[in-house]
């Protein structure tokens, strides 16, 4: 999945580009959807370069689910 129409998605959708080279916030991710986990978050965390699998304790889980799972409520 190409990481600048995943991030140019979420912040068309959120509204948000204030963190992280013009991601969005947390605040802004988790109202795009009552499905949005903590999970999801860290993975989205991860996607978007600024933690280790090992550092969110995402290691060993199917982290791209996860970010599929959000490409599906944003795109």
């Amino acid at each position: 999945m190409d990481k600048k129409k995943f991030k140019d998605a979420l912040r068309e959708k959120t509204g948000c580009a204030i963190q992280h080279n013009g991601w969005t916030c947390g605040t802004c991710f988790f109202a795009i959807s009552p499905t949005l986990n903590n999970f999801d978050w860290r993975c989205l965390l991860f996607y978007r370069g600024d933690y280790t699998k090992k550092e969110l304790e995402i290691e060993g889980q199917n982290h791209m689910k996860s970010i599929n799972k959000i490409w599906e409520l944003i795109k």
